[in-house]
């Protein structure tokens, strides 16, 4: 199973180790962006998903935070599957997802490739359907809509960036607050 970690445990630690961030994280990252946890209105089960808010309630309810996947390529692991059962390298707990969703690759130079999993669910790369084959090279701020959840891939490059602007401006707020 890959590591997750919070997107606000990853900005404090950029704040605390500055230019060593980006050594300790040399990798990719497949971000589920935050949204709006509920359970379902349904009586199908009890499973929590993340839905998006009506749009009256949308200004109401928290940001909330982000799960950060590391995308580490190690030879032994070959590619990594994503979907909702536990057996998963990356485990979305959510009922619009598939029990067995994507396919992530990797390539050379940390890049990486991207297969919807046959007979999974629709995904959406960019806003165009993925197929399940042949796979995809994911491109920095690639966006993917798995069901109700939103991925974004970054580099670590771009990663690095979205933490550093995030640090930013938590340090700008902290000074503003004071």
């Amino acid at each position: 199973m890959a590591r997750a970690l919070l997107l606000s445990l990853l900005v404090r630690q950029h704040m605390a180790l500055k230019e060593k961030f980006r050594a300790k994280y040399p990798h990719p990252w497949l971000v589920w962006e935050a949204g709006a946890w509920n359970v379902p209105e349904t009586t199908e089960g009890s499973v929590g998903a993340t839905r998006l808010p009506l749009t009256d309630l949308r200004d109401c309810l928290p940001a909330g935070d982000a799960m950060c996947f590391e995308l580490v390529a190690l030879a032994e692991r070959g590619p990594m599957r994503l979907g909702r059962a536990s057996h998963n390298a990356l485990v979305v707990n959510d009922a619009t997802v598939s029990r067995e969703q994507l396919v992530l690759a990797p390539l050379a130079g940390g890049r990486w490739q991207v297969a919807r999993v046959a007979d999974s669910r629709p995904v959406k790369l960019d806003g165009q359907d993925l197929a399940v084959e042949p796979a995809v090279e994911l491109l920095p701020g690639a966006k993917l809509e798995v069901g109700d959840v939103r991925l974004t891939f970054h580099d670590a490059d771009g990663f690095d960036e979205r933490i550093a602007r995030i640090a930013a401006q938590v340090l700008a707020q902290t000074a503003a607050n004071r």
